[in-house]
């Protein structure tokens, strides 16, 4: 499945106003913010359609997903956009990640814990706001509901100057970044590590790169932690290393292929879109001195001319 759906859900009470463009979609945030309400509102509709008094608007099939005989009408439904509340106990079992990982389908999962099983962005995690006062509803007595991107990263105040810099992975990424930031630079060896390693270095002004399509799962840890210690760290989130390299110009690559990637990313081949720009990467430039290989550098990407390019994507203020 791919694609970019608005979906509009309402009766004469609440009504939600919500986009969906990844295979998975994390809906967290406080309690009585309306998310169990979203959810029967699309159960009841699919069990009583029209006369049930509500109507959702899109272009896919919205429907709900329960602990009753998951798997089995799981396998049966396609081109779908699937909603699942954290009532739902299979959600952190290892055969609903197996089934998800090739799904014709969207996931909308409610859920305050962590799904590690779970490759999702850090851009699709979401808590539901209340928009009835503003100007563009004041008037009406529904209750107005859109989502919320619960974490921003893009946004830097001020020049880092890293003592430290973790990158999460140990292959080329970590290869480009330490040869852009020296010895200063160290691996973390995996996403599941990032976090005990921002601890370790608890006492030096910090930036961690991390593959933002699939770190969605840990990301809350450490934004947590970040806010009780008060340390000095910058969390840089790309997509993906890969993503960087696409951006930089290096090849020559069509605009939506970045832009609007949710039209060619098929959830049914890839599980992120990490997995995607790898992919893209690889194919196209096999044949080319840009040759690339995940888990070793092609020695060009280290040179100056390239080098160059890549550091006009980074954001300045990790660069100095």
């Amino acid at each position: 499945m791919v694609g970019k759906y608005d979906i509009e859900i309402y009766n004469n009470r609440v009504h939600y106003f919500l986009t969906i463009k990844r295979n998975i979609t994390i809906l967290q945030g406080d309690s009585a913010s309306g998310k169990t309400e979203l959810i029967r509102l699309i159960s009841d509709y699919e069990s009583n359609g029209t006369s049930s008094g509500i109507t959702i608007k899109c272009e896919k099939r919205n429907t709900v997903l329960t602990n009753v005989d998951w798997e089995l009408r799981l396998s049966t439904l396609k081109q779908c956009i699937i909603f699942i509340d954290e009532t739902a106990s299979f959600i952190k079992s290892k055969r609903f990640a197996e089934m998800v990982k090739g799904s014709d389908n969207y996931f909308v999962i409610v859920t305050r814990d962590d799904l590690p099983q779970l490759p999702y962005s850090i851009d699709e995690i979401y808590g539901l706001k209340n928009v009835s006062d503003s100007s563009k509803y004041k008037t009406y007595k529904r209750v107005y509901n859109e989502l919320y991107k619960l974490y921003n990263l893009d946004t830097y105040n001020d020049s880092l100057n890293p003592q430290v810099v973790i990158a999460e992975d140990s292959n080329s990424g970590y290869e480009c970044y330490k040869t852009i930031y020296g010895e200063k630079c160290i691996s973390a060896n995996g996403k599941s590590n990032v976090y005990n390693c921002i601890r370790e270095y608890n006492n030096s002004t910090s930036l961690v790169i991390v593959d933002g399509a699939a770190y969605g799962s840990d990301i809350g840890k450490v934004m947590r932690y970040l806010f009780v210690s008060k340390q000095k760290c910058i969390v840089y989130a790309p997509e993906s290393f890969e993503y960087v390299l696409l951006k930089a110009g290096i090849l020559n690559v069509p605009k939506p292929i970045l832009d609007e990637t949710y039209d060619y990313a098929d959830s049914i081949k890839y599980m992120s879109w990490e997995e995607y720009y790898t992919d893209y990467l690889i194919q196209n430039s096999l044949n080319t001195v840009y040759k690339y290989g995940k888990s070793t550098l092609n020695e060009i990407y280290k040179s100056d001319k390239i080098l160059s390019k890549i550091k006009k994507v980074l954001p300045s203020e990790i660069l100095t």
